[in-house]
């Protein structure tokens, strides 16, 4: 996609724009109202990353001598380049002066502008190539590689940090390389800075990332590797470069158009406010968010309604959740299994009542005679009481119609939560003895693993008590909490000795359990965080078989997928907002991942603050226990809730 205004008066945008949404390149050019300011998270993020940053660099420059470190003198801790204009416009020639010169590495480069483009940039690392040509790298304080398995992520194609090139990665085979949007369209941008200075490898597209495993992981930018909308409301794989072209163009238009409206021109700005997960760290959520709670509340505020499902909503003229709700769930099933109503509804006007349905959209189609079949749909005249409005929807068919009108319903209903439909008694997974275990972590690793250990009868108990595992108090209390915690600065090999220290625990109690003849049960609240860090930890610690059979197995429970399959709420089903269903509530001040991380800053290292470490142990104490409420709630109450069907 090439811009359809004219951006020749686009100020030059770096690669983030590409990856943001588009609205906050809108409001950053109109500027709509004071934005907020960045959050405390995000402002430890930024400096976490900048360090781990600066310690890479320093690294590289270490291991590389004949490096160019366009960074390396600094003022008051800040970088002498890109101070001003001046020095950054000194930056940029001195990158260009070492590409021509054939330097292998760059640090802190800035690339030519494009002007054509629109693009300006300064990618972390410039990588020479054999014979000639760049290959961008950037730094990121995060994990760029993940447990092995299908469906988990990419090739990951590395190289050390001795030997940076593509040309000398390998296969790693114990993992995949991490799938992170955000971190290839910054590649991407630079790939074509690179080609329009004529300065890029010759050959396919890579990019690398070096993350907190430090080593270098290489994407190639080239790959179908994400699956998108079409033009023919089908799907598509397309590339990297496929992506952040579309995506940059896009904001470029965008740009266009909000410096026209801010200008005192008659054009409208060309996106409106839709609820994504960047909106959390946004500082235009100050505006967007009383937009989107106007009225009955935008569609978007509903659970897993993204942008695109947010445009089909709107083409069809359902933009809030009272409109939503009030279209047909009967006609939304058969929009979602693939009937095509178009022609049943046009048969209306013109068809006799008699006439058979399979006469109106032909012999051949016999799935969806089926189906309208099975909703009592045989003739014309009793496709009279389908909803024409929510019939529509067939020129652009979506699955979860039917889910997000009874999201609308419950989210606008008198009830907190509502049974799905076809549940008539919740029923949730017990033991004997249940385990709820939650962890705690950082980009550079998991630091807790807590476990609470309930026993739910004498016997399981005494088992317990008399197991030599230090629960000897359960002849006394119901359930036992331990933690296993490192405050030392986190390292791989940390981390396996405090993961293979609360394993063995665990498996300890799991087979004092099973030599008695009692049942166990593992719980946790949204499985996939645990699961990806147990994957990727055991595949280090020797442990990958134990752990895969037993997260693989029935004793391992992800309560979300008890609650979310059963339950309804319209809202966020996060464990912090359905906890206080079952009148739980958490003893820390601010709980949450953002408090957690600042907490851990403070908590960390040999002279850590005590009542930091307090804090993280309380909270992830409260988090085990909220698993273990919410369970015996649902267990206890969660039937008498009212059904979807009857939510106003």
């Amino acid at each position: 996609m090439a811009p359809r205004y004219d951006v020749s008066a686009v100020p030059l945008q770096g690669g983030y724009v590409a990856k943001q949404c588009p609205v906050r390149a809108q409001w950053d050019t109109i500027r709509p109202c004071q934005p907020l300011p960045p959050s405390a998270a995000l402002e430890r993020r930024l400096i976490r990353g900048i360090e781990f940053e600066a310690r890479i660099a320093e690294t590289l420059a270490q291991l590389h001598p004949g490096a160019r470190d366009l960074l390396a003198h600094r003022e008051g801790g800040e970088p002498v380049a890109g101070k001003d204009r001046q020095r950054r416009a000194e930056r940029e020639a001195a990158t260009l002066d070492a590409m021509a010169s054939g330097t292998g590495l760059i640090i802190g480069g800035r690339l030519p502008a494009d002007g054509a483009g629109r693009r300006v940039g300064e990618p972390d690392l410039l990588v020479s190539a054999p014979g000639s040509g760049y290959r961008a790298v950037d730094i990121k304080h995060h994990r760029s590689l993940t447990g092995p398995g299908p469906g988990r992520g990419m090739l990951a194609l590395c190289s050390g940090l001795d030997s940076l090139m593509l040309e000398a990665a390998d296969v790693c085979e114990a993992a995949m390389a991490r799938k992170r949007r955000e971190d290839l369209l910054q590649l991407a941008h630079y790939q074509r800075m690179l080609e329009a200075a004529g300065l890029a490898a010759p050959g396919r597209r890579f990019g690398g990332i070096i993350g907190v495993e430090e080593v270098v992981v290489w994407y190639d930018l080239e790959a179908l590797a994400w699956r998108t909308p079409s033009a023919s409301g089908r799907t598509k794989l397309r590339s990297t470069m496929d992506i952040y072209d579309f995506e940059f163009d896009f904001r470029l238009d965008i740009i266009a158009v909000a410096q026209a409206a801010s200008a005192g021109s008659s054009v409208s700005p060309l996106v409106v406010p839709v609820r994504i997960g960047e909106c959390a760290q946004c500082p235009w959520w100050s505006c967007c968010g009383p937009l989107l709670a106007a009225g009955s509340g935008d569609v978007s505020l509903l659970p897993r309604i993204g942008w695109q499902q947010w445009r089909i909503h709107r083409d069809h003229g359902v933009t809030d959740r009272a409109a939503l709700a009030d279209l047909d769930h009967r006609t939304a099933t058969l929009v979602a299994t693939g009937v095509d109503l178009q022609p049943v509804m046009a048969a209306l006007d013109d068809q006799p009542g008699e006439t058979a349905i399979r006469e109106v959209i032909g012999e051949r189609k016999q799935r969806q005679l089926a189906a309208l079949a099975a909703a009592g749909i045989d003739t014309v005249r009793d496709a009279r009481s389908l909803c024409a409005r929510t019939a529509a929807y067939s020129d652009t068919p979506m699955r979860d119609l039917p889910e997000h009108i009874d999201q609308a319903r419950a989210a606008l209903g008198d009830h907190s939560a509502y049974r799905r439909r076809g549940i008539t008694v919740v029923e949730v997974p017990r033991a004997d003895v249940e385990a709820d275990i939650d962890m705690e972590n950082t980009p550079d690793g998991v630091y807790l693993w807590g476990i609470l250990v309930t026993a739910r009868s004498v016997l399981a108990r005494s088992v317990l008590g008399t197991s030599g595992l230090g629960m000897s108090g359960l002849a006394d209390l119901q359930a036992s909490y331990r933690a296993f915690v490192s405050w030392e600065p986190m390292t791989n090999q940390v981390e396996a000795d405090l993961f293979a220290a609360f394993w063995k625990w665990l498996a300890s109690v799991r087979g004092a359990v099973a030599a008695a003849g009692l049942t166990f049960c593992g719980y946790c609240y949204n499985a996939s965080a645990e699961n990806s860090q147990l994957r990727r930890i055991a595949a280090f610690s020797g442990l990958a078989e134990e752990v895969a059979a037993f997260i693989g197995s029935d004793q391992w429970v992800d309560l979300y997928r008890v609650f979310d399959t059963q339950l309804i709420t319209g809202r966020s089903t996060a464990l912090k907002a359905v906890a206080p269903l079952a009148g739980f509530s958490w003893e820390v001040a601010d709980p949450g991942g953002d408090e957690a991380l600042a907490r851990y800053d403070r908590a960390a290292g040999s002279d850590g603050e005590r009542a930091a470490r307090d804090w993280l142990l309380a909270y992830n104490k409260n988090d085990t226990e909220a698993t273990l409420a919410l369970r015996d709630w649902l267990t206890r109450a969660a039937s008498e809730c009212p059904p979807i069907e009857h939510a106003r």
